[in-house]
């Protein structure tokens, strides 16, 4: 039997509701039972994905070790052991953890865009851990035109020639994806059955500073009226930073090797709950009201208004080869023990950040810096030319 749309929301919100209620459940299990602590290697742990990664840690009892060049977030985690190097050209700090006779139970690798960076890395450090964890991503995929895609989908592919010209994080552009499963290849060559792959979705939260998911919550607080992207029933996924460092953590305690989506629930949010959910927030949060006028895909695209870019996190499932979108499935994750928070919660955390680093900048640099900060974190649709669409918007309809 063929299940219309609204049923198959209907399915994915109770499977969503089901999956918060036992994990509220396990998850106060964990925090009671008594865990072995591990010794676990952060490759990064600074940045955006990994800090979440280090706080679980830390909150599960394990002892934590971080090697990074030591300029992002210098003062982060000042109570743990840091180890400065670069991943390009300097592993001698990793090279000394192993003559010293260290041992790790896991290795977290955050920065993994070319597959030599992470291979020299492992060469050093395969006498020395019993698992090798690669956060990767959901781009590894060659496209999103079929809904419930699993981690056996086809893959994104760059010839050799072309990944050989690719030395660096900088030179990987357009062929992002294939690189990282050149990566994800590479990892799983150097230490079979001993690698645990994590493709993340679109990361939103604390410390994101794309503009890909934050321009909602942030938008939403500006109050007015703001427009809404097609009809709403677009699916959307992504995942809280916080939930990727839990599951990290998670994978490393379970001994889980092998590929996992690191994503919200397939077909659980649409793009109407993600832009509501910003909305609430604002209201909630900081008493702003906003109001949303949802404006035709077709009409936006008329304005140049482009989804992604513009109307960030949204891509429309009546698109070309993007039938799939916001569906890639997440049945292994889940079983594996991934939890994701309620959508209101992860609003609320992209926005805080925004306001709050926003104060610090100013008082830290002026006025005019945090200013700029702000602009470009915010991303999406500048507000002026938002004005001028939903003026053009109501022009239409009042002529039809």
């Amino acid at each position: 039997m063929t299940s219309t749309r609204r049923e198959f929301l209907g399915q994915a919100g109770a499977i969503g509701v089901t999956a918060a209620l036992a994990g509220s459940a396990m998850g106060a299990g964990l925090l009671t039972q008594k865990r072995k602590p591990m010794k676990i290697l952060f490759l990064g742990g600074t940045g955006f994905a990994g800090p979440p990664a280090v706080r679980r840690a830390i909150a599960n009892g394990h002892e934590v070790t971080l090697f990074n060049r030591g300029q992002t977030g210098p003062d982060m985690f000042p109570d743990l052991e840091h180890v400065q190097g670069d991943r390009y050209t300097d592993l001698s700090g990793l090279e000394k953890l192993v003559t010293d006779g260290r041992k790790f139970d896991a290795v977290i690798d955050t920065f993994t865009y070319v597959p030599e960076t992470v291979t020299n890395a492992m060469d050093i450090l395969l006498p020395a851990m019993g698992q090798y964890v690669v956060i990767s991503t959901t781009s590894v995929y060659a496209s999103r035109a079929t809904p419930g895609m699993d981690e056996t989908g086809e893959k994104a592919t760059v010839d050799d020639a072309t990944a050989a010209e690719i030395k660096t994080h900088r030179d990987v552009g357009m062929h992002y994806g294939a690189m990282k499963m050149r990566v994800e290849e590479a990892a799983e060559q150097r230490f079979p059955g001993k690698v645990c792959v994590i493709r993340p979705g679109l990361i939103v939260g604390e410390r994101d500073t794309t503009g890909r998911y934050s321009y909602w919550p942030i938008r939403a607080s500006e109050g007015g009226t703001m427009i809404g992207p097609g009809s709403g029933d677009d699916f959307v996924q992504y995942i809280d930073v916080r939930d990727l460092g839990d599951f990290m953590i998670h994978c490393i305690e379970q001994k889980h090797m092998g590929a996992y989506n690191g994503i919200s629930p397939a077909g659980a949010r649409t793009s109407r709950d993600m832009v509501q959910s910003a909305v609430r927030v604002a209201r909630k949060k900081l008493g702003v009201e906003t109001k949303v006028e949802w404006v035709d895909e077709a009409f936006l695209d008329e304005q140049g208004v482009q989804a992604w870019q513009h109307m960030p996190a949204w891509v429309p499932n009546s698109a070309e080869g993007y039938e799939g979108q916001g569906q890639l499935s997440t049945t292994k994750s889940i079983a594996a023990g991934l939890k994701t928070r309620d959508i209101d919660d992860t609003a609320w955390n992209a926005l805080s950040y925004f306001i709050e680093r926003g104060k610090e900048l100013e008082a830290e640099r002026g006025s005019e810096f945090a200013e700029q900060w702000r602009t470009r974190i915010r991303g999406g649709l500048p507000a002026e030319r938002e004005r001028e669409v939903l003026k053009l918007w109501k022009e239409r309809e009042h002529e039809g």
